[in-house]
């Protein structure tokens, strides 16, 4: 029987639409703290990543690889009812993203 991955990220001032989302898991999920990605406004770089609560916390994040139909298997980052927040490890301003959907070698630690 498929497990799956549901994404459900509320809207607020960060991410205005919110996401709702559901993927299928090809394998276990494990928290993650480093990945290299590229946002739409910046260089490719590697970002500290933490799940965001709508009460202000942070936790980890978690990683699980997905089916992906374009490439294969790739890893589907997730955090909290706030999703992602990302913020440079040599410094600069902290970005907030609904999930990530990232190749294998960009997920770091």
């Amino acid at each position: 029987m498929p497990t799956f991955v549901d994404v459900q990220v509320e809207s607020h001032d960060a991410l205005p639409d919110g996401c709702s989302r559901r993927f299928k898991s090809e394998g276990a999920t494990r928290p993650v703290t480093l990945v290299r990605y590229e946002p739409e406004d910046a260089e490719l770089q590697t970002w500290k990543v933490e799940a965001a609560y709508a009460n202000g916390t942070r936790g980890p994040a978690r990683a699980v690889p997905i089916e992906d139909s374009s490439a294969g298997t790739s890893i589907l980052v997730v955090g909290g009812d706030h999703g992602l927040r990302l913020a440079p490890v040599d410094g600069g301003r902290e970005i907030s993203e609904a999930y990530l959907l990232l190749s294998p070698s960009a997920v770091l630690g």
